[in-house]
């Protein structure tokens, strides 16, 4: 008699507790309240049971698969038998597979949070009410050279030692006011830093997203640089022609010698005006990919030497010596044969340019890495070190001797009208001893602009 009203007791209060349990979490309470009452449910099981220890067998079963629940044993179920407490048997396991999925649900919803999170190209870290960190994504690492690992638990100073966001920290704690800020970090690289404080975040007080800006802060500086050498470029000419203009207004025009000799100078001028203007304009439809191509099969030592051999008599006049060496067997390739000649022009012309008296030019067309690559090499002057990464910049001139003349335009056109087809060029430079540029071209068609057929 002591044991079926004992063991009915206890399956009226499994009942009772189960029932609560699964109402609140059908409800769609937190995650930190079902734990709660799974955590009451062992105690309360465990008080009724080690007071009924009389019950016997199944009673220490509840009690053994209460606690399996609480430890984190999630897929815990009690065997339904057909006495007393068969009936709180099911409602525990309905009870255990609800917790269960709300679980599985929420960690779920965890997982694709921070997925998400780790996904993002911006850094974000989480900090406390006394800025230490509390969190960072794995962007973190590519943006401020510190792992994730490194900077949890350490104070934000010590990540980010910048005065502005340590002060935005403590007003957005205090004020709860969002700001921005950018901030220059070494190796001149710039980062928009955004913080918000948290509302009910836990230990989380604010959030500090970093926003890479340098690739921004690099194309205003190209923009500004641009601007001021168009500028530069054309005043020169326009000054020359002036000049010119003025003189022969002051009474030269009644010397026919001097007149003529400044008239051949404005002339030039001009012509230096027109090849810069043409030169922005193609830059311009290769860069905006309006520029239209002939897609053809190009036998690339046949244009090589073709743009040689324009510029022969320029070698020729200057003293040097100008070699064509193409490989036997250059596959075709698919382009633009004019623009490629052009290129070619380019690079010859600027070797010839700044190759003194007595020096050679050498151009070699040979098969390389599945295409074909062209190498155009002087014995000039050389490049400094450190102007040699930007030779291809619009209006760049290296060293004294590349100030002396042109449009510093050439180089930028080889650039892209090779990328235009898929290759790419580079430039090799030992000061004293001269430069080889190179361009390397695929096989097949790929042009990435327009094509007449």
């Amino acid at each position: 008699m002591l044991q079926t009203f004992v063991g009915r007791a206890i399956a009226g209060y499994l009942l009772a507790v189960a029932a609560v349990a699964i109402a609140i979490i059908a409800a769609g309470a937190s995650l930190a309240v079902v734990l709660i009452v799974a955590v009451l449910l062992v105690l309360g099981a465990a008080l009724v049971f080690s007071a009924a220890s009389a019950v016997g067998r199944s009673a220490r079963e509840f009690g053994g698969a209460a606690r399996e629940i609480a430890e984190g044993q999630m897929a815990t179920r009690m065997d339904i038998t057909d006495d007393d407490l068969g009936q709180a048997a099911g409602e525990f396991n309905r009870m255990a597979a609800r917790l269960e999925a709300r679980i599985e649900g929420a960690s779920q919803e965890r997982n694709r949070l921070m997925a998400a999170i780790n996904s993002s190209v911006d850094a974000v870290i989480a900090v406390d009410a006394e800025n230490n960190v509390t969190f960072a994504n794995a962007a973190v690492e590519a943006m401020l050279d510190k792992t994730p690992t490194e900077i949890t638990g350490q104070p934000f100073v010590w990540v980010v030692p910048a005065a502005e966001v340590i002060q935005a920290l403590r007003e957005s704690h205090e004020g709860g006011a969002q700001s921005s800020h950018v901030i220059e970090r070494p190796v001149r690289r710039y980062l928009r830093a955004i913080v918000t404080p948290i509302r009910g975040g836990g230990d989380w007080a604010s959030l500090v997203v970093f926003h890479d800006l340098t690739d921004v802060k690099r194309v205003e500086e190209v923009r500004r640089d641009f601007a001021a050498n168009v500028s530069h470029e054309l005043r020169t000419p326009l000054a020359a022609i002036k000049s010119v203009i003025e003189t022969l207004e002051g009474g030269a025009m009644e010397d026919p010698v001097v007149a003529h000799d400044f008239l051949s100078r404005a002339d030039a001028e001009v012509d230096r005006l027109v090849v810069m203007v043409e030169e922005l304009l193609e830059l311009s439809r290769i860069e905006s990919g309006e520029l239209e191509t002939r897609h053809e099969e190009v036998a690339l030592g046949e244009t090589v030497s073709s743009a040689a051999d324009r510029l022969r008599p320029n070698a020729d006049r200057a003293g040097l010596s100008l070699a064509v060496n193409v490989a036997p067997g250059i596959p075709l390739i698919t382009g633009d044969r004019v623009s490629l000649e052009r290129a070619v022009v380019n690079l010859v012309h600027n070797a010839i340019k700044f190759t003194p008296d007595g020096g050679t030019i050498e151009v070699e067309v040979g098969s390389k890495d599945g295409g074909v690559e062209v190498a155009v090499r002087d014995t000039g002057a050389g490049i400094e070190p450190q102007d040699l990464p930007r030779v291809f910049e619009r209006f760049y001139k290296a060293d004294r001797a590349r100030r002396a003349g042109g449009t510093g335009l050439g180089l930028a056109v080889v650039k892209h009208t090779i990328e235009a087809h898929g290759g790419h060029v580079h430039a090799e430079s030992t000061l004293g001893s001269g430069s080889t540029f190179r361009f390397w071209l695929p096989l097949g068609r790929a042009l990435n602009t327009p094509m007449l057929e």
